[in-house]
């Protein structure tokens, strides 16, 4: 008789990603204060104290969660900033990197945007220095594209202020975003018409307009 094979389980860390998925959705969904561990555990599938066992509390879990989508944004606009290729260029490539980011992250827009919003343990505990200094960096490419010609002479922090509202917006809005535009935001038809939307405005908005070229005067006709 073969021995009886015992039902398998899910290994640790399926179980522990699983809750990071439950969880990302949630303070997405109710912020870090209106999250419970009892909710998130009911959510999650699990007992609470195997929340415990994976974590040692929710500040932990939020830490991680808001610490993974931060990296994975920061990652994405430096990687475009060092592409090589003319200001303009780059700039598409920011833009659609960011767009393709959050469109494939759903909660990460609205997750940082809450985050920031409340001044959360996450924000004041670090992450506001981190934030600093990927928006640092996006200053310096549009200062030094100030200094080359390609982008507008106008304030460059107000300039980066406006093109994060054009990226984040449309995924904090969500359902609303999906009604009016007619596609979900996680969806690729979304991302598509972002991606377009995003390079028009942000081009619009910082690259400098071509010098006019000077037109020659035509001799005028001798008189007899």
């Amino acid at each position: 008789m073969n021995p009886r094979i015992a039902p398998s389980h899910p290994r640790p860390h399926r179980r522990r990603n699983e809750i990071l998925r439950t969880a990302t959705q949630l303070f997405a969904e109710r912020g870090y204060e209106g999250t419970s561990m009892a909710e998130l555990a009911e959510r999650a599938g699990v007992r609470k104290a195997s929340l415990f066992h994976h974590f040692p509390g929710k500040e932990a879990i939020y830490v991680e969660v808001l610490t993974a989508h931060v990296a994975v944004v920061k990652d994405a606009i430096t990687r475009a900033a060092a592409l090589p290729g003319s200001y303009a260029e780059r700039l598409d490539a920011m833009g659609d990197a960011i767009v393709t980011v959050l469109g494939a992250h759903p909660c990460a827009a609205r997750l940082l945007t809450r985050e920031v919003m409340d001044w959360g343990p996450v924000v004041r505990g670090g992450l506001s220095k981190k934030i600093m200094v990927v928006l640092g960096a996006v200053e310096a490419f549009v200062r030094d594209g100030q200094e080359e010609g390609a982008f507008v002479e106008a304030e460059p922090r107000q300039l980066i202020l406006s093109v994060i509202a054009l990226c984040f917006m449309p995924f904090v809005l969500g359902e609303i975003a999906q009604r009016f535009a007619g596609a979900a935001p996680t969806s690729t038809l979304f991302a598509a018409w972002r991606r377009e939307a995003v390079r028009l405005h942000v081009r619009r908005l910082l690259l400098a307009a071509p010098a006019p070229t000077a037109r020659r005067r035509r001799p005028s006709a001798s008189r007899a």
